[in-house]
């Protein structure tokens, strides 16, 4: 069996300047995938459709106080039709294949701040949410998943920081501590199982001289237990689901020369 696809994506974005430090934007594009075809799938599911997206995106973005503040904030839309989705294989347990489920829509907010308020000083804040649900007639497998939530998509994120640099000696030293917070989401298309909300805290402390860097980094200092993948296992799980664990708290340490 042959298929042949093909698309033409445009995209539009237009800026405006309302003051010196005060401007707008919107852009509005069209996003494709090809269909293809999968190694190994139940009958009738051999092949799968072209995937086709609209998304609009507005925005503002400011400076305050001599350019010591920035305050941006967007929203966005996309419309997807044909989504394509990794569907378990109901009769092969950890076998994939691609399927067309139906339309979709994802909306949200995002919202970020940075200043310093003083010499040496960053502080850094983001704040975003997202609604990303299957539409109503949107069927996975032989499952109905209209009005559910789109997997691995978090309800929301914030993350926020604080980065200190100051002149030593012929080197610059800086440290900076950030956490990342992740709203929950699901791990399939029947909103059966989920990660709850979990957070992420990270530590950095590094010099750097003229030729030379150093840096000590340690990740998810508070070595904080989550799953950020899972898949459908039926038989080998109490749950039906085996997942990947998040990296555990881990440190390193880099250096580097310039010539």
């Amino acid at each position: 069996t042959d298929k042949n696809f093909a698309n033409v994506s445009p995209q539009v974005s237009v800026g405006y300047r309302l003051q010196r430090d005060r401007s707008v934007y919107g852009t509005v594009g069209r996003g494709y995938k090809a269909g293809g075809f999968n190694p190994a799938s139940p009958a009738g599911k051999e092949a799968y459709g072209e995937e086709q997206t609209w998304h609009y995106e507005g925005g503002v973005k400011t400076l305050w106080l001599n350019g010591m503040l920035s305050a941006n904030a967007a929203v966005f839309f996309i419309d997807w039709n044909d989504l394509q989705l990794n569907v378990p294989d109901p009769a092969v347990p950890a076998q994939f294949y691609i399927s067309n489920v139906g339309a979709a829509t994802s909306k949200g907010v995002e919202l970020e701040l940075n200043a310093r308020p003083a010499g040496g000083f960053d502080v850094f804040t983001s704040v975003g949410y997202t609604n990303a649900r299957f539409s109503e007639s949107s069927v996975s497998g032989v499952t109905n998943v209209g009005g559910h939530k789109i997997p691995n998509t978090p309800d929301y994120t914030i993350s926020a920081g604080l980065q200190y640099s100051r002149a030593v000696a012929k080197a610059v030293a800086h440290a900076r501590a950030d956490v990342v917070v992740y709203g929950a989401f699901q791990y399939n298309d029947a909103n059966t199982i989920g990660q709850d909300a979990y957070s992420l805290v990270n530590l950095r402390f590094g010099v750097t001289g003229r030729v030379w860097t150093a840096d000590v980094l340690l990740r998810n200092a508070f070595d904080t237990r989550y799953i950020p993948l899972a898949f459908p296992y039926p038989g080998f799980a109490p749950s039906g689901f085996i997942g990947e664990m998040g990296a555990p708290r881990t440190v390193s340490v880099t250096g580097g020369v310039r010539f």
